[in-house]
């Protein structure tokens, strides 16, 4: 009976307090929303732009070009190895995250030399390679988006 009735009771002098009424959300950061807002691109068109920044392509009219080099830019800004304006957290996991890829190098070449690839840590080079490659292959084709789509727009040759 107590918690019949006293709960709700709790809930709505807790809720009655002035407390809640100084709390404010802020509004964190939006990329993406201030480059569709800069260039003034709608739905369809922002997805056209990162296609194309993604697949290191390049686009037809100036102002998706531009707003492809800003979102590469932006991306690359993103993919550095060490983060500039990050958290403390963010390097921290940074740092552990080298010291986890140089002990499976060390443990590997290690099972390699005294053992055999029956004692390669597998599952844990897959991860490794994924998570070294991805980036790579990332930054390469967000450099190759912000060259393709820098200059004017290529002219192709119509076929007759």
């Amino acid at each position: 009976m107590l918690i019949l009735v006293g709960l709700p009771l709790l809930a709505w002098w807790v809720g009655g307090r002035r407390f809640w009424n100084r709390l404010t959300p802020g509004r964190g950061p939006d990329p993406w929303g201030d480059l569709m807002r800069s260039h003034r691109l709608s739905t369809s068109e922002a997805m056209t732009v990162q296609t194309a920044v993604s697949k290191g392509t390049a686009l037809d009219d100036e102002r998706l070009r531009r707003a492809a080099v800003d979102l590469a830019e932006e991306t690359l800004g993103q993919l550095q190895l060490w983060p500039e304006n990050g958290t403390r957290a963010q390097r921290v996991m940074t740092l552990l995250f080298v010291v986890w890829a140089v002990l499976l190098v060390a443990g590997t070449v290690f099972a390699l030399a005294f053992g055999g690839l029956s004692d390669v840590p597998w599952f844990g080079l897959l991860p490794a390679m994924v998570a070294f490659v991805s980036p790579i292959w990332m930054r390469r084709t967000t450099r190759r988006a912000i060259e393709l789509n820098s200059g004017p727009p290529s002219v192709t040759p119509v076929q007759p």
